[in-house]
């Protein structure tokens, strides 16, 4: 991890802190690599910190960035209408563009399963995500996800009580090349 990228997360734990003083905020970062092509490999970091605020209503704060140099920030409301629903809004900015991001998602889960994802547009254009997940057992999941450029099969693997890893083959949707995904995330 790079020193800028450990700047730019611990910035965004610290702005985001003081938004959840009544309870204590939900925190969970990802690193992973795409290959979009051979010999190209793209790094990824993301973070995502959250917590309620009163009832069935809590903030959101979302941050990208890769080894691109592509970098993206957006937070906002959530609500959860029913136990296992989530759904938010963000608004923020990117590095591309006018600047200027938007996003929503929604997260169902279940015991045995989950589905969730977000879609964003902006300066660099609209993007999405959607991943479907069965748990088999307790350690292997298996599903589908969806991104931009394509979709394929998924797996996670849990690696302790806060972790997983997790990887997918998207079969892309303009030339039928696949492309591989993988990453570790872990929630604090």
């Amino acid at each position: 991890m790079t020193a800028r990228l450990k700047a730019f997360l611990l910035a965004l734990t610290l702005l985001a802190s003081p938004l959840a003083l009544a309870d204590w905020p939900n925190l969970w970062v990802e690193a992973g690599v795409q290959r979009p092509q051979v010999g190209k490999a793209v790094n990824e970091a993301l973070a995502w910190i959250d917590g309620p605020i009163a009832g069935p209503v809590g903030w959101f704060v979302f941050a990208y960035q890769d080894s691109d140099g592509y970098r993206k920030i957006y937070g906002g409301p959530t609500i959860r209408p029913l136990p296992w629903l989530e759904i938010g809004v963000g608004m923020g900015r990117e590095n591309e563009g006018t600047g200027q991001r938007r996003s929503t998602h929604f997260s169902a889960d279940g015991e045995i399963g989950s589905f969730s994802g977000y879609f964003e547009n902006g300066a660099s254009g609209p993007s999405h995500k959607l991943y479907l997940n069965y748990w088999l057992t307790k350690s292997i999941g298996l599903g589908l996800m969806e991104d931009s450029s394509g979709r394929g099969p998924r797996v996670v693997l849990p690696l302790g009580e806060k972790s997983n890893l997790w990887g997918a083959l998207l079969r892309d949707k303009s030339d039928g090349t696949t492309r591989a995904v993988a990453a570790v995330n872990y929630q604090f």
